[in-house]
């Protein structure tokens, strides 16, 4: 009897471990789910992208200080086309959010650079506002200028993208739009800002872009203008100022640093991507007052898929528009012997003669996607410089190159 007592005394005390130790994993597993809830939030709210090119290129032009140029020689070149980027999105609420990118290029010594650092705000389902530091809109593919897995190309065709290496980013508030118009959904974007560059700066910058998208066709129109001044001490200043010794006798002046020039830029753009059949076209035209020059560029683009290969074919052009309005013969005002104008004339044509510029190129390539989010490119191109300033500036004893281009592109 009293043996019955003692065992029923002591099973509550034996079943106390148990009892406590399935509350501590009940609890441990609420611990956990808490937690995995946190973690999936957190996740939500900060999202880290990366991408990265790998490249390499090489031309036939040797290396000298007259004949090449965007560091592409005979000297083969692994740092050209190379380049990392990290994007980092914090979202405060599924409104607003805080965007930045962070490259670093192995043509610039691998230097880490912030080309994004903006605000982001879903004002209604229609309207988005930002600011800060945003990518220019100029192009079709500005937004992904910086991400080759994005392109078909080694390299963005320079005859159309060049600039944009140079003047990628800027400051600026943007408003952009999207409605529904049956199939189509359309975009119209606004920005105002400023860009500060090595040569110039732009003030009260405007860029107006328009877009529409039906699932496989993309059309896009856009202009932008501003009031651009040329930074004192920079190269385009020491032109300018050389111009303006050149000009001293005419009625044609260059322009000092600081001076305002108007800056107008327009393009078109249309893309096709069916899954199978890729093409795009894109054209572009840029004006800046003062004798300095205006350009048109253009290309046009056409892959086809195979399973994971894409050979593709490529045709740009690039060209000076306003060479003859450049030429100051017909306007030099007589302060001598003819003789003597016609020696000024001479030299003011001569410094004028090399902002010209008409280039050609065809591109031959093929792109295969190796795995989700790594894609192989190979490129051929055959560049066309005749005796004007371009890819290759003032070639002396070639009117054309050869460029063969390799890069493994990833985005994770």
């Amino acid at each position: 009897m009293a043996m019955k007592k003692l065992i029923a005394a002591a099973t509550p005390l034996a079943l106390l471990p148990m009892m406590v130790q399935g509350a501590t994993v009940e609890q441990l597993e609420r611990q956990v789910q808490s937690l995995n809830q946190r973690l999936s939030a957190q996740e939500q709210r900060f999202r880290v992208n990366g991408f990265a090119t790998f490249g390499i290129v090489q031309s036939d032009v040797e290396e000298t200080a007259d004949t090449y140029h965007r560091g592409i020689s005979n000297e083969t070149n692994f740092r050209r086309y190379t380049k990392a980027g990290v994007q980092m999105t914090f979202n405060m609420d599924a409104q607003t959010s805080v965007v930045t990118q962070f490259v670093a290029r192995g043509e610039n010594d691998f230097d880490v650079k912030a080309e994004w650092a903006y605000f982001k705000h879903q004002l209604n389902n229609q309207l988005t506002f930002k600011m800060g530091r945003l990518r220019k809109p100029n192009y079709l593919l500005s937004e992904y200028f910086d991400v080759g897995y994005a392109m078909p190309w080694t390299n963005a065709p320079v005859e159309v993208y060049g600039v944009l290496e140079s003047t990628a980013n800027y400051e600026a508030m943007d408003l952009s739009y999207d409605m529904e118009l049956g199939d189509w959904t359309a975009n119209f974007q606004f920005q105002y800002g400023r860009a500060v560059g090595t040569d110039t700066i732009s003030e009260d910058l405007m860029a107006f872009n328009y877009s529409m998208n039906n699932g496989s066709l993309t059309l896009r129109a856009g202009y932008s203008q501003a009031d651009v001044s040329i930074v004192a001490g920079s190269s385009t200043a020491t032109q300018a100022a050389a111009i303006n010794a050149a000009l001293a006798n005419t009625d044609k002046s260059g322009e000092q640093a600081g001076s305002l020039l108007k800056g107008t830029f327009a393009g078109l753009a249309v893309m096709y991507d069916n899954g199978s059949l890729l093409t795009i076209a894109e054209y572009t035209t840029l004006s800046i007052e003062s004798v300095f020059a205006d350009q048109d560029g253009y290309y046009a683009m056409g892959g086809y898929r195979f399973g994971q290969w894409m050979p593709y074919l490529t045709y740009a052009h690039e060209e000076t528009t306003d060479d003859d309005d450049r030429e100051v013969s017909s306007l030099l005002v007589s302060t001598g012997s003819s003789a003597g104008d016609a020696a000024t004339i001479a030299a003011i044509n001569a410094n004028l003669s090399g902002l010209n510029v008409e280039q050609t190129r065809t591109a031959v390539g093929v792109r295969y996607d190796y795995k989700p989010g790594v894609a192989m490119k190979l490129q051929y191109d055959m560049v066309d410089v005749g005796d004007t300033a371009g890819e290759f500036d003032s070639v002396p004893t070639k009117d054309s190159a050869n460029i063969i281009s390799f890069t493994i592109d990833t985005v994770f």
